[in-house]
């Protein structure tokens, strides 16, 4: 039978509308395709901002929690010095990320790493200044909070310091001393300063042998963290932002 001019028409018709269909739905899957795809790289991109070093537009700050893993530090028959330094400094290292910094850590967990390990890491992470947290014992009184800076004084380890003191002590510790060098010697040097090639210190949070320090330490963890990390983020101004 042959098909007049009017169904062929439709038949073409038909057929064209059966390709655009066609055509369409490609485009469709096309876009959800890559709409997914975007997403997903998004996704990672923020989940993993810190280590891919996005959205940072200040400076590299180096977080050293002392000790950890078989290196419990300081400790009493209720509390492992190791425990407290990584509370501490995951608070100050989420402060800083809050205020657009890029934040690196020596551990995030109950990882052993030695001394002078932790030096270099802050030197491989670029790192602008390195900030290592511990905490004081004594058989004897003792309350407070030191702060060890690199040996011979360094002016802007110095001025890091002096902020990192200030700030502690308006949350109500005792102020102690800032001190060159360790303990003992003002000509030797604790390792994590000696290794750091930025400006650094070693900051004694108070005494975990003292009751009353332990309360502030506990009882105020957020707001020791925020001022420590407000310290950092002053002397960071100070040092590389002052001449923009």
């Amino acid at each position: 039978m042959q098909l007049t001019d009017a169904e062929i028409r439709k038949i073409l018709i038909q057929e064209k509308r059966r390709i655009y269909k066609r055509k369409k739905a490609r485009r469709r899957r096309s876009m959800i395709i890559l709409l997914a795809i975007i997403l997903i790289v998004s996704v990672v991109i923020i989940v993993n901002r810190e280590e891919l070093g996005f959205f940072n537009s200040r400076g590299t700050i180096f977080i050293d929690p002392g000790h950890g893993g078989e290196d419990p530090g300081s400790y009493t028959s209720s509390r492992f010095e190791k425990n407290d330094n990584l509370a501490l400094a995951l608070e100050v290292k989420d402060y800083l990320k809050r205020e657009n910094f890029q934040v690196f850590m020596s551990r995030s967990d109950d990882t052993y790493i030695s001394r002078d390990e932790r030096g270099m890491m802050a030197n491989k992470a670029s790192a602008d200044l390195m900030i290592s947290l511990h905490r004081n014992k004594t058989d004897g009184e003792g309350r407070g909070v030191e702060v060890f800076i690199p040996s011979p004084l360094d002016k802007e380890s110095e001025i890091l310091g002096n902020n990192i003191m200030k700030a502690l002590v308006k949350e109500g510790f005792l102020e102690r001393s800032v001190r060159v060098g360790t303990l003992v010697s003002e000509d030797e040097n604790y390792a994590e300063n000696s290794y750091s090639n930025m400006p650094s210190c070693l900051i004694e949070v108070g005494f975990i042998s003292d009751q009353g320090d332990n309360k502030l330490f506990d009882d105020n963890m957020k707001k020791n963290a925020q001022a420590i990390a407000e310290a950092i983020i002053d002397t960071y101004s100070e040092l590389y932002e002052a001449d923009k």
